[in-house]
């Protein structure tokens, strides 16, 4: 098979992917460096901060171990948001260029089938929302020798799966929008108003009793933040979000299928 469409979208795209990776890492080295001067600190800083800043920041009962000290602020809220917002952006384009361009109606009339162009923008999708998670994991696995700071770095990986997937939810939601009907600004729209739903869903059942069952709709739920640094990966959790992703892929492929580019 041959993977041309594939390689040139990771080609177009990769550096920004990479650059927003060189933030995480930069972000995991002031956590590592900061970890053995604050720790002890941390218990005091923990009981001064009101209660609801934990919906966003993360259980800061957890930040006295090195990996509740990761779970605040940089997986609660850096590291998911960087991959989602990634996610929208790269969903809607890694066929909007194309479109937008005007080459997408002649890589159609060679011989190069919807489906085909669909999967393989799909995969460039994924591998590029892949290169922030490595960039994010390799380096706290390089600032474990520089700095007396040990998580547990199985537990660290399973939470950057975790975050890969759940950029991959919100990319295939914006991905299946712009294959549907070919507009760049309406699948990020589309996107990004599902992140603000189901986010602001995540932060309520946090603060109010009456919410806490609903947290279950949102997929922040399942990116389990601080439990898969704590615990480890809960399958379960990780099985919804990787079948959330496969139905945006298919109403993608269903969608393109049947949309009108002027080739058939």
């Amino acid at each position: 098979m041959n993977f041309a469409i594939y390689l040139q979208t990771l080609r177009t795209h990769y550096r920004s992917a990479f650059y927003v990776g060189i933030g995480l890492a930069v972000m995991a080295l002031m956590f590592a460096a900061l970890y053995e001067n604050l720790k002890d600190q941390l218990e005091h800083f923990i009981y001064a901060i009101p209660a609801g800043f934990e919906a966003v920041l993360g259980e800061l009962a957890t930040a006295t171990t090195p990996e509740g000290w990761l779970g605040i602020e940089l997986f609660a809220l850096f590291f998911p948001l960087a991959l989602v917002i990634l996610g929208i952006v790269y969903g809607s384009r890694v066929i909007g260029r194309e479109e937008d361009s005007g080459t997408l109606e002649l890589l159609l009339a060679t011989s190069v089938g919807r489906l085909r162009l669909v999967i393989q923008k799909y995969f460039a999708l994924i591998d590029l929302l892949a290169i922030p998670a490595t960039v994010l994991f390799v380096s706290i696995a390089l600032w474990t020798v520089m700095f007396p700071f040990k998580p547990d770095l199985w537990h660290v990986l399973g939470a950057c799966v975790s975050g890969w997937l759940l950029g991959l939810v919100y990319g295939s939601i914006s991905f299946a929008v712009h294959a549907i009907t070919g507009r760049s600004g309406l699948a990020v729209a589309i996107g990004s108003a599902a992140f603000a739903a189901t986010y602001t869903v995540f932060i309520i059942s946090k603060l109010l009793e009456s919410w806490q069952d609903y947290d279950v709709f949102s997929p922040f739920y399942y990116f389990n933040n601080p439990g898969t640094l704590i615990d480890g990966l809960a399958w379960e959790r990780l099985a919804v979000l990787v079948a959330l992703s496969l139905c945006g892929l298919l109403v993608a492929l269903i969608g393109f299928h049947h949309r009108d580019t002027g080739i058939r």
